[in-house]
């Protein structure tokens, strides 16, 4: 490859990180006002303002509001999901807590985007394609089916007690997404911590064995 080749080889992968550093600067700055102000409350202009550019530039990155909320969205989606993977040789219990630490260490790296996804939730087919609304649904779905999978699991196994695990897996979802609104990266306990308070009080209510439920209720994720 020639030197000329090279450099422009070397300019256009500047110029591209360049540009998703700022598409992520805008997402970051977004999310902050869209947490505090709602989606609806926010205009590009404010976006503009905080992030220090033109409205111009803005939207050479992004050429409408609903995209930067689609990126936020998908995001979130994206990692919940990706939390997902587990050691196949697991334990149900193991497999819970793995999850739980994973999702509320995640949430609290970035609690704006958390608080976007579940404020603007009820409002999604008004700013998304309907392709996009799937996408999100599907995400959703593909959680909590792989919640209810390993509760039943444990119960199969004879690891848990018998219980209805449709309910215990989206309230199971409710306690743990919906700790965005309340955990705080630098407070009184970390996300590590409290992802052990919520496994160990969840799993003691369905290990089977008593000792186990006594001694090692979090299994060797602990």
């Amino acid at each position: 490859m020639s030197t000329e080749s090279s450099a422009k080889g070397s300019a256009t992968g500047s110029a591209a990180s360049n540009g998703s550093s700022r598409r992520e600067e805008l997402l970051a700055v977004a999310a902050k006002l869209f947490a505090a102000r709602g989606y609806h409350g926010t205009r590009m202009d404010d976006v503009a303002d905080a992030v220090g550019l033109n409205k111009a530039t803005v939207y050479h990155y992004y050429a409408s509001k609903s995209l930067i909320l689609w990126d936020i969205y998908k995001a979130t989606a994206d990692f919940t999901v990706d939390a997902l993977h587990d050691d196949p040789t697991a334990s149900a219990r193991e497999t819970i807590f793995n999850f739980t630490r994973r999702l509320l260490t995640g949430i609290a790296t970035d609690l704006e985007r958390a608080a976007v996804y579940f404020q603007e939730g009820p409002y999604i087919t008004e700013w998304f394609t309907e392709e996009q609304v799937a996408y999100i649904r599907q995400a959703e779905t593909t959680v909590y089916e792989h919640v209810r999978d390993v509760i039943d699991r444990g119960i199969a196994s004879g690891e848990f007690s018998d219980c209805d695990s449709h309910v215990l897996a989206l309230g199971y979802i409710g306690m743990t997404l919906g700790a965005y609104r309340w955990l705080r990266p630098h407070g009184r306990r970390s996300a590590s911590e409290i992802a052990v308070e919520f496994s160990t009080a969840l799993l003691r209510g369905l290990i089977r064995d008593e000792k186990i439920r006594a001694e090692d209720p979090l299994g060797g994720g602990a």
